[in-house]
């Protein structure tokens, strides 16, 4: 029950600001501030939150509130995942039970996404090259989910924090640079 309420506020939100998400959102100044921003964000919430909570103690509450952090998604620097697990931490979900609902989140949206997008492989003919491309994409996101996983059962979310930090200055820089 907790993916499907997940899923409503990114459902909804896809439907009616595709348009924007795909031109108004795409400044790279704004890329910068949302990536510097949710880095703030991950590192205080895994930081100060509590361990306590684990995956199978969600409430509906709980969903709706990372559903409505994978909405945000849509702005360019608020990854998904980044938002989900950030938005989970804040709720005091232990940081492996956040990656995984993060990621089980991501299946009913990304399947979604898929499906609105097969008429056009359909039309266009299905390739080699494209058949190629989804199973390496699978396999590949398999592998990283799982290294994943092991990483953060063992460790903070630091390192992604700083990584995001970093790459937002990165880009205020260059976009300084170029004038």
């Amino acid at each position: 029950m907790s993916l499907i309420i997940g899923t409503i506020p990114g459902a909804i939100a896809g439907l009616l600001l595709e348009d924007a998400a795909e031109t108004a959102f795409r400044a790279p100044a704004l890329m910068a501030t949302t990536l510097m921003i949710m880095g703030i964000l991950l590192w205080a919430a895994d930081r100060f939150m509590p361990q306590g909570r684990s995956i199978a103690e969600l409430t509906w509450r709980d969903a709706l509130l990372v559903g409505v952090a994978q909405a945000c998604a849509l702005v360019p620097g608020f990854s998904r995942s980044g938002s989900t697990i950030t938005g989970a931490r804040l709720l005091g979900i232990d940081r492996t039970s956040a990656a995984v609902f993060s990621f089980l989140l991501s299946m009913p949206i990304t399947a979604a996404a898929a499906i609105l997008k097969v008429p056009d492989a359909v039309r266009e003919g299905i390739s080699l090259p494209l058949v190629v491309g989804v199973v390496s994409a699978a396999l590949s996101s398999w592998l990283a989910i799982a290294v994943l996983l092991k990483y953060v059962s063992r460790n903070s979310y630091g390192i992604f924090a700083v990584y995001r930090l970093a790459l937002g200055v990165a880009v205020l820089l260059v976009l300084a640079v170029r004038g």
